[in-house]
């Protein structure tokens, strides 16, 4: 696994686990004891409940395919419905006008007219071929951009799972600090990912169009 991956992986279990240690160890009624019955430990401290729940279960990497395979999904069924109802693309990797889609085939050097069902293709063959071969660092920041989109969306599944857990599973209070710091935590890693995700696509759509020689001058 890619270092980039590995990093994607490990960022929102570790904010799941911390988000669940904080909750547990503010509601001074739970004890990890009285949540997972025939465990007697008790936590006392964050240290100690992000210890304890890091190494009593699944391991952190398992969660990150978890909570990475739930945001892919969640993603590919929000463009999907966006698509049905406003049309586009039906995948977040990427959505781009047919004007720009065109440009991206033509300088493919493919012939006809591109499917909107082909998108995804020519969009990821565009940049992972043309642009590494003959502009690597803009492959590169495009690479940069989207790692800071998967880290943020996963970070707000995380995040949302960690929620469930404590109100659905565990029956924690939630303590008031702890709904602000989540809320803006979450709130951010929205931002986040839609700046980052923008980007990405405003930065394919410039380079399809200084490809073909049409960027307008300043």
């Amino acid at each position: 696994m890619d270092e980039d991956r590995r990093i994607r992986f490990l960022i929102a279990p570790m904010l799941f686990f911390a988000s669940v240690a904080w909750a547990v160890v503010s509601d001074p009624n739970s004890k990890l004891s009285t949540l997972l019955p025939g465990v007697s430990i008790s936590i006392d401290s964050w240290w100690q409940g992000l210890g304890a729940l890091a190494a009593g279960g699944i391991a952190t990497v398992a969660i990150g395919v978890v909570i990475g395979t739930i945001s892919h999904v969640l993603l590919r069924m929000g463009f999907w419905l966006k698509a049905k109802i406003f049309g586009g693309s039906t995948t977040h990797e990427i959505s781009v006008d047919a004007a720009t889609l065109k440009l991206m085939w033509h300088k493919l050097k493919e012939s006809g007219t591109p499917k909107v069902r082909d998108q995804l293709f020519i969009g990821v063959t565009f940049d992972h071929d043309l642009l590494l071969k003959d502009h690597e660092g803009v492959h590169r920041w495009l690479v940069r951009r989207w790692n800071a989109f998967s880290i943020a969306v996963t970070s707000m599944t995380g995040l949302a799972l960690s929620f469930l857990i404590l109100a659905c599973l565990l029956d924690v209070s939630l303590a008031g600090k702890w709904w602000a710091v989540v809320s803006i935590a979450f709130l951010s890693f929205s931002a986040v990912a839609v700046l980052a995700w923008r980007d990405m696509m405003g930065m394919l759509s410039f380079q399809a169009r200084r490809a073909s020689g049409s960027v307008n001058e300043g």
